[in-house]
């Protein structure tokens, strides 16, 4: 995979962008909180004067959230684009996409979740890093330590190492180092057999998920495996996978270790690192991480950094 580029970073003033290539409205006041956080980081925040309508469980017609993509990412006046959610209906984009056009400004793109379908597509297109991290409408319910960590990649220090003492090493080896790529498992297989289902090897993968019954997470896995993917990878990293963020303590605790054992036994013929309970996700803990980035995977030290 070609060496990825940065966009460059804000300053103090810049303009954030909010589209929704997505989901509609669901939360008037995470909307609202999210763009107080914003503006307390000290950027601008540019939406549209009528928030999106509503098609069902779509912000918009595929063809207005692409024009919007496209209109809110070729605007100078704007430094960064932000999701104002997830949900469904980044990949009915793709035939919308204008490479070319996109090409012409470099700039961050943040979100997760389905938003992983977009970085997946700008990385495979154009080369370029884009920010897997908080939403406009999930920034209210971060934690402390990812909202921070937005504000310092944003503003150029997207390469400080990430450690954390709640990472665990579930099959360690030497230090690995690969390109940055992955997100929300769902959204990753929905990409199987299309035009962006490219290589996965010399990469870092990352996955995270929500809301879904250990049985489908199992055939998700599988599926990946049957296809060869889990064999592509330098080294795996998962973060949250739980049910809902009411979820019993013990009973996430052995959710996540039933998806572990399963990744175990999937990547034993490739023996490579893999890392589980790294802080990324749909809970409060979701650290921004430089999708398309060159990683350094250091399990001796619990360290991921970045170049």
């Amino acid at each position: 995979m070609p060496k990825s580029f940065l966009p460059p970073s804000l300053q103090t003033g810049d303009c954030i962008g909010i589209i929704a290539p997505g989901g509609p409205v669901r939360d008037i006041s995470a909307l609202e909180q999210g763009v107080a956080i914003l503006k307390e980081m000290g950027f601008e925040v540019r939406m549209p004067r009528q928030l999106w309508p509503g098609i069902g469980y779509l912000a918009d017609k595929d063809s207005c959230r692409a024009e919007e993509f496209h209109r809110i990412w070729c605007d100078p006046e704007i430094s960064a684009v932000m999701a104002l959610r997830g949900g469904f209906g980044c990949l009915r984009l793709l035939p919308f996409l204008d490479s070319k056009e996109l090409n012409r400004h470099n700039k961050l793109l943040i979100g997760f979740s389905d938003i992983t379908i977009l970085h997946q597509a700008i990385l495979a297109t154009n080369h370029m890093i884009s920010l897997h991290g908080p939403m406009l409408t999930t920034l209210s319910s971060s934690s402390r330590d990812s909202i921070e960590r937005l504000y310092a990649v944003l503003t150029g220090k997207w390469n400080a190492p990430i450690h954390d003492k709640k990472i665990e090493v579930l099959r360690g080896g030497e230090p690995v180092t690969g390109t940055l790529i992955g997100g929300n498992l769902s959204s990753l297989i929905s990409l199987l057999g299309t035009p962006l289902d490219h290589d996965w090897s010399d990469s870092i993968l990352f996955l995270e998920d929500v809301a879904e019954p250990l049985y489908r997470l199992d055939r998700m896995l599988t599926q990946l495996a049957h296809c060869g993917k889990l064999n592509q990878p330098k080294g795996i990293i998962l973060g949250d996978f739980s049910i809902s963020q009411d979820q019993d303590r013990l009973e996430s605790i052995r959710f996540h270790e039933e998806i572990w054992t399963r990744m175990l036994e999937l990547t034993e013929p490739a023996q490579i690192p893999l890392w589980g309970n790294f802080p990324i996700g749909h809970g409060a803990d979701n650290l921004p991480l430089p999708h398309g980035a060159t990683g350094i995977m250091d399990s001796s030290r619990t360290l991921l950094s970045f170049f």
